[in-house]
């Protein structure tokens, strides 16, 4: 049951943050008006941010349930025959997390924030947060791939 919650999780995640990049960030980018443009991405990031968050909790906390029955099962085992593989796929989903994260509350959450403030738009700023949001989406899906092409690897 772990593994689905897992799996489900992580695909939900992916789907998320694809769609972030490709969709949301692309259609915000077309409004001209700077005020309007962060409001049209903002709608998208109060649903996404939180969403995000929990997913990756959930993917992080059904992975260590499922190492921690590894390790009872496969005993003095484990680590020659999962440490190795294990090192890389928990090193790739720390970054997964680590970036995730930067998307939602580093970028994310300030965008919505300032919405929610109606602080003044400085449209260079602006501009500069949407950008690092893009590539920052865009590096978290390709580390979540990779780090899917590890784990199925095994």
């Amino acid at each position: 049951m772990l593994l689905w919650f897992h799996l489900v999780a992580t695909g939900l995640y992916l789907g998320a943050t694809v769609g972030l990049a490709l969709f949301a960030i692309p259609s915000a980018e077309r409004v001209a008006d700077p005020l309007q443009r962060r409001h049209r991405l903002t709608r998208v990031l109060r649903a996404y941010d939180p969403t995000a968050i929990g997913l990756l909790g959930i993917m992080l906390m059904t992975g260590a349930w499922s190492i921690t029955g590894l390790k009872q099962n496969l005993g003095g085992a484990y680590f020659d025959s999962f440490g190795q593989y294990l090192a890389w796929k928990l090193g790739l989903a720390f970054f997964v997390l680590m970036s995730g994260v930067y998307v939602c509350l580093g970028l994310g959450h300030r965008l919505v924030r300032e919405d929610d403030w109606s602080d003044e738009v400085d449209e260079a700023r602006l501009s500069s947060m949407i950008r690092r949001l893009r590539g920052a989406a865009w590096f978290t899906v390709a580390l979540t791939v990779v780090t899917i092409v590890v784990a199925a690897g095994r």
